[in-house]
C-alpha cells in the first residue's frame, strides 16, 4: 500500500542544497587547515637550516592570510547552519503540531514532547555536533598527508582513527537504548509536574501536594538513575578516548623522532605529522564530546518521523457547498477511537435548518460522546452523520471546522488576544463577524470594559472568571455563523444574565437557519429548544418535539417517546430529575 512520505523526512531532504554548501565549505576549510602543518614543516626544514628571516616573514604573512580566510569560511558555515536549523523548524513545526492534534483527537496521549523534539533538532542542525559530522569525511585527507610524509606515520594515524571509531560505535550500541529509556522516564516526571501545576487549586484543596511531590521525586529518581548510567558510560568512554588520543600524539612524535634519527624523515616531518594527526582526530574528538547530543537528536528525529507517518495530513478533498437544509444521524455504533467497546449506539434522527435539540440523559449516558460525533471530532464506527446528504467524514476537515460551532464542557482559551480567540486565530480576521459573535453571546460589553478591549491578551497573568471564559468561548463557537452548533453544558458557569444571553444566542442561531444541539440538564435551557433527544445508557430512548417528549402524563400513560427514563418520572417530579445528566 502506498504510504505518504514523512513530513520530517521531506523537510530534512529539503535541506540538502544547504548541506551541500556546508560540505563544500568543510572541504575548503580542511584543505586550508593543512597550512599550519606545512608552515611548521617549512620553518623546521628551511628557515632554521638557512637562517633566512625573509622566508620566515613571508611564510608567516601567508599563513596569517590563510587563517583570515579560514575564519571567514567557518563563520559563513556556522551562519548557514543556523539558518538551516531555523528553516527546518519552520517547515516541520506546523505539520508536527497538526499531527499532534490529530493524535490527541484519536485518543492517544503523547509519550513525548514534539515541540521539544523540534527544538532539539534545530539546535542539533545549528550546533557544533553537525559540524563534526561534516568534518569527519575529510579524515582520510589527513591520513593521506601522513602517508605522504612517511608510510609508517600514515599507518599509525589510520590505526588510531579506526580504534577511536570502533570505540564510538561500541559506545553508541551500549548507550542509545538506556538514553531513550532515560528520556521516557524524564518525560513522565515532566508530565506529572506540568499537570500538577495546571491543576494547582485541585491539588491544594484535596491535600495532594505532598503525595504528588513524592511521586514526582520517585519518577525523577528513576530518570536520574538511568541518566547516571548513560553519563557514566559516556564519561568512561570520553576519558578512555582522551587517553588514547594523547598516547597517539606522543606515539606519533616518538615515531617521527625515530624516523628522523634513522635518516628517513626530518625534524619538520616529525612536528608536522603530530599536528596533522591532531587535526585528523579532531572530528572524532568532537563527535565523542557531542555524542549525547547526537543520540538525543536521533531519538527526536525518530519520534517526529513516527508521529508524522502515523498521523499524516489528510488528502485535500473536493470542496462542498455550504449545507443549508438538513442534518441526519444514523449511528449504529460509536465511541472514542481507541475504546474497545462502543459507548453509544442505536441513535437515529433527522433535523432541518433552524431546529434546536436538547440532548438529555443521566451522567454517563453518552451526551459528550455524541457531542464529539456531531462536532466532527470523532467518526462513528458504524453509521454516519450527514449534512445535506453528505457524510461529515467526506468533508475537508478545515472546511468542516468552519461549519461547526463547538463549546465543550471544559473551556480552553489560547494564548493571544480576545479578538484572535473569537476569530479562531484565522489568518484573515473579519472584525465585523467578531463583533457580531460577541454581541450574540452578550459578551461585547464585558470585553469593551477591559483596558485593552478586544486586544486584551489572554494569559500572562490576566485572569478571567469561569463564566467570562465560557461566554467568550460561546462567541468563538458563534463566529462565522456555523451551520451546526454543538453546546456541551454551555451554562455550567453562567449566572442568570449569562443564561438569558445563552438562550437569546440559541434563538438567534435558529432564526438564521443553524441546527443547534444543547447537552444540558438545566430546565431553563429547554425554553429555547423545539426538539428533545433522550439518551439512556448510550442508547437513544426518545426523540421528537419538546411538547411530546416532556408532556406531563397521567399515571400508567405510555410516553410518546417510549423513553424509559421519562416514563419513570411522575407528573409531580421536577424536570431536573427527568432530564438529569
Amino acid at each position: 500500500m502506498f504510504q505518504k512520505k514523512s513530513t520530517v523526512t521531506s523537510s530534512w531532504r529539503a535541506l540538502r542544497p544547504g548541506f551541500t554548501a556546508i560540505g563544500f565549505f568543510s572541504l575548503t576549510l580542511n584543505v586550508l587547515m593543512l597550512a599550519g602543518p606545512l608552515y611548521m614543516l617549512q620553518v623546521y626544514d628551511r628557515v632554521l637550516t638557512s637562517q633566512n628571516v625573509d622566508t620566515l616573514i613571508a611564510l608567516t604573512v601567508l599563513l596569517g592570510g590563510v587563517f583570515v580566510v579560514t575564519g571567514l569560511l567557518d563563520l559563513i558555515r556556522m551562519r548557514i547552519l543556523a539558518r538551516l536549523g531555523a528553516r527546518f523548524e519552520l517547515q516541520v513545526g506546523a505539520p508536527i503540531l497538526q499531527a499532534s492534534v490529530r493524535r490527541r483527537v484519536q485518543g492517544k496521549p503523547p509519550a513525548e514532547n514534539p515541540a521539544a523534539d523540534v527544538n532539539g533538532l534545530r539546535d542539533f542542525i545549528s550546533g557544533p555536533a553537525l559540524i563534526a559530522f561534516f568534518d569527519a569525511p575529510w579524515i582520510p585527507l589527513y591520513l593521506g598527508v601522513l602517508y605522504l610524509l612517511h608510510p609508517y606515520l600514515g599507518a599509525l594515524g589510520l590505526a588510531g582513527a579506526l580504534l577511536l571509531t570502533l570505540m564510538a560505535l561500541i559506545n553508541n550500541a551500549r548507550s542509545s537504548d538506556v538514553m531513550q529509556d532515560a528520556s521516557r522516564a524524564r518525560a513522565r516526571a515532566d508530565s506529572l509536574f506540568t499537570s500538577s501545576e495546571q491543576n494547582a487549586e485541585l491539588v491544594h484543596a484535596m491535600g495532594m501536594t505532598g503525595d504528588l511531590a513524592r511521586r514526582w521525586t520517585a519518577l525523577q529518581h528513576d530518570a536520574h538513575h538511568l541518566k547516571s548510567r548513560v553519563a557514566d558510560r559516556l564519561a568512561g568512554f570520553s576519558v578512555m578516548s582522551k587517553t588514547i588520543r594523547m598516547a597517539l600524539q606522543s606515539g606519533m612524535l616518538g615515531l617521527g623522532a625515530a624516523l628522523a634519527v634513522a635518516g628517513e624523515a626530518t625534524a619538520g616531518v616529525m612536528i608536522a605529522a603530530t599536528i596533522v594527526l591532531a587535526r585528523a582526530l579532531a572530528p572524532i574528538d568532537q563527535l565523542i564530546g557531542q555524542w549525547r547530543t547526537f543520540l538525543a537528536a536521533r531519538g527526536s528525529y525518530k519520534s517526529l518521523r513516527a508521529l508524522s507517518e502515523t498521523y499524516p495530513a489528510p488528502d485535500k478533498r473536493l470542496a462542498m457547498p455550504r449545507p443549508q437544509i438538513s442534518l441526519n444521524a444514523a449511528i449504529a455504533q460509536a465511541g472514542p477511537p481507541l475504546a474497545k467497546n462502543a459507548t453509544i449506539g442505536g441513535i437515529e434522527f433527522g433535523l432541518s435548518a433552524g431546529d434546536v435539540v436538547a440532548v438529555i440523559g443521566h451522567s454517563g449516558s453518552g451526551k459528550s460522546t455524541l457531542a464529539r460525533m456531531l462536532a466532527g471530532i470523532w467518526v462513528p464506527q458504524r453509521g454516519a452523520i450527514r449534512l445535506d446528504g453528505t457524510p461529515m467524514d467526506k468533508w475537508d476537515p478545515e472546511e468542516l471546522g468552519r461549519l461547526i460551532g463547538y463549546l465543550p464542557q471544559e473551556v480552553q482559551l489560547f494564548d493571544g488576544t480576545i479578538r484572535e480567540n473569537i476569530a479562531r486565530f484565522s489568518t484573515s480576521i473579519d472584525d465585523a463577524r467578531v463583533l457580531a459573535a460577541a454581541v450574540s453571546a452578550d459578551v461585547h460589553g464585558l470585553i469593551s470594559s477591559l483596558p485593552d478591549g478586544y486586544a486584551t491578551e489572554i494569559g500572562n497573568g490576566f485572569h478571567l472568571s469561569g463564566g467570562q471564559r465560557q461566554r467568550i468561548a460561546l462567541a468563538r463557537a458563534l463566529y462565522n455563523d456555523p451551520f451546526v452548533l454543538v453546546l456541551d453544558e454551555p451554562n455550567s458557569d453562567l449566572d442568570g444574565q449569562g443564561e438569558l444571553a445563552l438562550r437569546t444566542a440559541i434563538r438567534a442561531a435558529s432564526a438564521r437557519g443553524a441546527i443547534t444541539f444543547v447537552m444540558t440538564h438545566r430546565p431553563s435551557t429547554l425554553e429555547a429548544v423545539n426538539k428533545v433527544l433522550t439518551l439512556n445508557k448510550g442508547m437513544q430512548s426518545g426523540f421528537g418535539d419538546k411538547e411530546d417528549i416532556l408532556r406531563p402524563r397521567q399515571p400508567g400513560q405510555v410516553a410518546p417517546s417510549k423513553s424509559p427514563q421519562l416514563a419513570a418520572r411522575s407528573p409531580q417530579q421536577p424536570m431536573e430529575q427527568g432530564a438529569a445528566q
